[in-house]
C-alpha cells in the first residue's frame, strides 16, 4: 500500500468514525433538548465543546512547542474560514430538534443526503477552497439514490 492509499484509507476511516458520532450525537443532543430546551443544548454542547477544545489545543502547544498564531497571522484568514462555529449552532439546534420527531434513522439519512448534495455542488464550483470535482451525472445519480434511499428508511 502506498503512502498515498494509506492515507486514504486513513481518511476513510475517519470519515466513518464522524459519521458513526454524528448518529450518537444527535440522539444524546435530543435526549438533552428534551430536557433543557434547544437553547439550552446548543449552549451546553458548544461550552463543553469549547473547554474540550481549548484543553486539546493547550496539550497540542505544550507538546509542539509552538506559539499561538500572532494577530497579523489572523488577519489574512478569509472570512468564511470562521463560519463553522456559526453553521455548528445550526446544526446542533436542527439535529436535536429534528431527532425525537424523525427518529435517529429517518433524521440521519436526511442529512447525509442534503450533506451530499450540498458537497456535490461545492466540489462543483470549487468554493471555499474545495478541490473543483465537476458534477457528472453518476454523482447526480447518486444523489438522487441517496432521496429514493432516505424516502424508503422514511416507510
Amino acid at each position: 500500500m502506498s503512502g498515498l492509499e494509506g492515507k486514504m484509507l486513513l481518511a476513510l476511516v475517519a470519515a466513518a468514525v464522524s459519521g458513526a458520532a454524528m448518529s450518537f450525537q444527535g440522539a444524546f443532543n435530543a435526549a438533552l433538548s428534551k430536557r433543557v430546551s434547544l437553547l439550552g443544548t446548543s449552549v451546553a454542547v458548544h461550552v463543553i465543546g469549547a473547554v474540550l477544545a481549548g484543553l486539546l489545543l493547550a496539550g497540542a502547544f505544550l507538546v509542539a512547542r509552538q506559539s499561538l498564531p500572532r494577530s497579523l497571522e489572523l488577519g489574512h484568514i478569509p472570512w468564511y474560514a470562521y463560519l463553522g462555529g456559526v453553521l455548528s449552532v445550526i446544526i446542533i439546534a436542527g439535529v436535536a430538534f429534528a431527532f425525537p420527531i424523525t427518529g435517529a434513522g429517518l433524521g440521519v439519512s436526511t442529512i447525509v443526503t442534503a450533506q451530499l448534495a450540498a458537497a456535490v455542488v461545492l466540489d462543483h464550483f470549487g468554493w471555499f477552497e474545495t478541490t473543483p470535482n465537476p458534477m457528472t451525472w453518476v454523482r447526480v445519480l447518486g444523489v438522487a439514490l441517496l432521496v429514493v434511499g432516505t424516502r424508503l428508511v422514511a416507510r
